[in-house]
């Protein structure tokens, strides 16, 4: 008996479609309900309307940690976006040896988070860290920088230790940008006058705008839910200066031990990550 293509691709995806519902879509439902429930460690489990909302919204610590998560959002997604592209058009000069430098930069890509949290916890230590060190040969600095005590240098150092990992990200989409652009373009812009930096103002970053877009888009949704870089570096301190919005979930979770708050709080980080991941799919769609 002859399938149709339309069934041959039914059949094809059907077991794909059944992994997204038992794994995404099912504890998403799950995740809506519970919000609404009063749901502790103790019986009974009972509806509660938006109770658990209304002692979110009321809790000063559900806003610092919003406040902190942006903060954190926002600056790993500028550095990441700043150091790829910076990384993708050292990378797209390179002729001989390409592919052994592309391969080396790719590097930081395949350390998970939690190590890349350790590895940037010892080089900023105080004491035996190489970046105080560093510094201060240079006569920079006349101390070793308190990291980790001071609450600006320690949301910088977890920044900087997200971005490391995910630069790598960023500049395969640009690097598959600026090769998809044709060279034509730069020889015209060459011989009408045009510097390097014109070049890249009114060529390169027009045409790797919905590259970069897609980068941003997916980098900023996962910056904006991490916990385990942070928490593998200061624990959401000193005096919460990095205390995101997962610690407040995991407080909520495991201190508090309220199943309804804490799915009330992830709802919200939910709908927070879908409202601007909308909001860069229509820059990505969005004509001209």
């Amino acid at each position: 008996m002859k399938i149709s293509n339309s069934k041959y691709g039914v059949i094809l995806s059907t077991p794909g479609l059944l992994i997204i519902i038992a794994l995404v879509v099912f504890p998403v439902i799950t995740l809506f309900i519970t919000s609404f429930l009063r749901y502790r460690s103790l019986p009974p489990i009972t509806f509660i309307g938006f109770k658990n909302y209304h002692y979110i919204f009321n809790d000063r610590l559900f806003w610092l940690s919003l406040k902190k998560t942006v903060v954190y959002t926002t600056g790993v997604t500028g550095l990441t976006f700043c150091g790829g592209v910076i990384l993708a058009l050292l990378l797209s000069k390179i002729s001989r040896g390409s592919a052994v430098f592309r391969s080396l930069a790719m590097f930081p890509w395949a350390v998970p988070l939690v190590i890349s949290g350790f590895i940037w916890k010892w080089i900023f230590n105080p004491d035996v860290g190489v970046f105080s060190d560093f510094l201060m040969k240079l006569g920079l600095i006349d101390k070793p920088l308190p990291v980790f005590s001071n609450a600006t240098l320690a949301m910088l150092g977890c920044i900087i230790a997200d971005a490391w990992v995910r630069i790598p990200f960023m500049c395969i989409f640009t690097l598959a940008g600026i090769e998809s652009i044709p060279r034509e373009l730069y020889d015209a812009a060459k011989v009408d006058g045009s510097d390097c930096f014109s070049s890249f103002r009114y060529i390169t970053l027009p045409l790797i705008k919905r590259m970069t877009f897609v980068g941003l888009l997916i980098t900023s949704m996962f910056s904006f839910r991490t916990i385990d870089v942070i928490f593998s570096m200061t624990e959401g301190g000193p005096a919460r200066a990095t205390y995101v919005l997962g610690f407040y979930i995991i407080d909520q979770l495991w201190r508090r031990v309220n199943y309804g708050t804490a799915s009330a709080a992830g709802v919200i980080m939910f709908l927070l990550i879908c409202s601007f991941a909308s909001f860069y799919v229509y820059l990505i769609l969005k004509k001209g």
